[in-house]
């Protein structure tokens, strides 16, 4: 097998495997781009699980074997199968490049979901004795009790961190009291004469409720928000608009890692379409723009935790909560301290505490850019405006500065994304003017030397 943990970026192809007489190719892509340490150690970590898995399979005999392709070269590749974002682990089934499957992690998880696809995906449970067993071999079990299980077998075999059993035996349908078709799930809790009444109930509101609560004015959370608070003080919510058409794909994303925080983290959607949740808004301070986007919030200090990536995926949002929960998260302020020397450079830096007092001053015009930091658009216009920040830097009406509008609040409306552009001109009134021209030097100095002709016209006719 070759190497794969020294490489920029890997295509691993996995040879043709038989099942049910039926030939299925299989594919996984490891990629990194990168370079920051971070990067490297989570792509060395799935590089390894990745040698382990194949190791594993050669061990057991399998016809499966998995391949390495470096793609470090191959540019076209990569675009055609956008292989962007941090190291992931992705499978793509039957030559379907628009569906890879991207949730394997570990070298179990990989196992056990080429063994679901490539063979039986649910154990086959046939009587009680056997049901018993398989409901104490892990913490958490799923159960489905069918008779005809398609879609019981087509989800087993995409969440191989779980196991799954099947049964149609009406002995085990009486054991377990169960009358329809259904899927359960099996969760073990250690009861000994040491086990508080509270934790008992703890662990059964905890698992009683959905793994993401939608709120939106209507829906009634089956329990008050004293008892959710009780379950735990801190909401990851997820701002999204239901309408969206990837909004499925998002909130399937959100939901696959909330079940990794159960009890540790409630997980929150609010629905942006939802009219009446515009006080929600409102209350976190969340632009609709911004959306869709991700909040960890602590209700026993009200400090928010903005998860800084434009993406919401399984492990955008793993990591966020693990930094949280961590203590290392950076907290949303009102303002940012302000920096040293913030007004030295060509642009200045501004935040929530000095940004009124130098974009509301009669004497300049200023012209502010607002970006978030993570923002790869953003990051793309630094450069820009630094050229436009050196135009302007002995000018003595014109001001170019910047500022973070995801870590400072400012009572200025913001409706586009990041990167926005608003010019603030020197007059008697706090107007502010939004740019929506072209993008580029020459049209920015344009905008501004055409602003600032009109903010002397307007002084002179106020007088």
């Amino acid at each position: 097998m070759s190497q794969v943990c020294g490489v920029s970026g890997v295509l691993c192809c996995l040879g043709k495997v038989s099942a049910k007489d039926k030939l299925k190719k299989i594919f996984l892509h490891l990629i990194t781009r990168d370079p920051l340490l971070l990067h490297k150690i989570k792509f060395m970590v799935l590089s390894l699980e990745f040698v382990k898995a194949a190791a594993q399979l050669k061990a057991e005999s399998s016809k499966i074997r998995l391949g390495v392709v470096d793609v470090s070269k191959e540019k076209d590749l990569i675009k055609d199968l956008n292989m962007t974002g941090t190291p992931s682990l992705r499978f793509y089934m039957a030559g379907d490049k628009w569906n890879p499957i991207i949730y394997l992690r570990t070298a179990d998880h990989i196992i056990t979901w080429l063994k679901r696809k490539t063979g039986r995906s649910a154990e086959p449970i046939k009587d009680v004795s056997q049901a018993e067993t398989f409901l104490m071999a892990e913490d958490l079990v799923v159960l489905g009790f069918f008779k005809v299980a398609e879609v019981f077998y087509a989800a087993a075999t995409d969440i191989p961190n779980l196991p799954f059993g099947v049964t149609k035996s009406r002995h085990v349908f009486n054991k377990y009291e169960i009358t329809t078709e259904t899927v359960v799930l099996f969760k073990k809790y250690e009861i000994s004469t040491e086990t508080k009444k509270e934790d008992l109930m703890q662990f059964i509101k905890v698992n009683e409720m959905d793994l993401v609560m939608e709120y939106n004015g209507t829906v009634r959370i089956p329990c008050t928000l004293e008892q959710v608070n009780a379950i735990s003080g801190s909401h990851a919510i997820l701002f999204a608009n239901k309408s969206e058409e990837n909004f499925d794909k998002i909130y399937g994303e959100f939901e696959m890692a909330a079940a990794e925080f159960r009890g540790k983290v409630l997980f929150v959607l609010i629905n942006t379409d939802e009219h009446r949740n515009g006080r929600m808004l409102e209350y976190f301070r969340v632009r609709y723009s911004e959306t869709p986007l991700v909040r960890i919030v602590n209700l026993t200090d009200n400090v928010q935790y903005q998860m800084q990536s434009e993406e919401v995926t399984v492990d955008k949002v793993k990591d966020h909560c693990l930094t949280y929960l961590d203590g290392k998260a950076k907290p949303k302020l009102k303002s940012e301290p302000i920096p040293k020397n913030w007004d030295k450079l060509p642009v200045k830096e501004l935040v929530g505490m000095n940004f009124e007092k130098v974009a509301f001053n009669d004497n300049k015009n200023v012209f502010v850019m607002f970006y978030a930091p993570w923002c790869k658009e953003c990051q793309a216009f630094f450069s820009l405006w630094e050229k436009l920040g050196k135009v302007y830097e002995k000018h003595e009406s014109v001001v170019i500065a910047r500022i973070d509008s995801t870590a400072n609040d400012i009572n200025v409306l913001l409706q586009e994304r990041n990167p926005s552009f608003k010019f603030f001109p020197a007059v008697f009134s706090e107007k502010v003017v939004s740019y929506d021209g072209e993008r580029t030097l020459e049209a920015f100095t344009e905008f501004v030397e055409e602003q600032i002709q009109l903010a002397k016209d307007l002084k002179a006719k106020v007088g």
